[in-house]
């Protein structure tokens, strides 16, 4: 399931993905062993743009099956929520995710003085 929802989004990863989260998910992938060395470096390497880096990724994750998908899934909600809600991606269906994605990301209150476009780091 994982894997059809990153084939139905590829598009929209691959245009809206900025260049510090693409770094970031890279690093992230390559830690939990989901891409090896080569891989992150052909990513990184072997494509100029940040658009190309994406479909490479993006390509490379699908391939490797719907666990890998989810991990990126997962990284992509907890590294950029902006990008996560277009995308219109959530993590893994546990409970502990749940959590822990809401206590990151705190949605700001509706009608609220200010438009909430900090860092979200506390």
């Amino acid at each position: 399931m994982a894997d059809k929802i990153l084939k139905d989004r590829r598009r929209l990863f691959v245009s809206s993905v900025s260049p510090g989260t693409l770094s970031s998910l890279l690093d992230e992938l390559l830690d939990k062993k989901v891409l090896n060395q080569e891989e992150m470096e052909r990513v990184r390497c072997e494509n100029a743009t940040t658009m190309d880096k994406a479909r490479a990724l993006i390509d490379s994750i699908i391939r490797k099956g719907p666990q890998a998908c989810q991990i990126l899934i997962a990284f992509i909600c907890a590294e950029d929520s902006f990008l996560a809600e277009k995308l219109e991606l959530s993590g893994p269906p546990s409970g502990s995710q749940l959590n822990t994605d809401s206590e990151a990301a705190p949605l700001p209150a509706p009608g609220g003085g200010h438009h909430g476009r900090h860092s979200g780091q506390l």
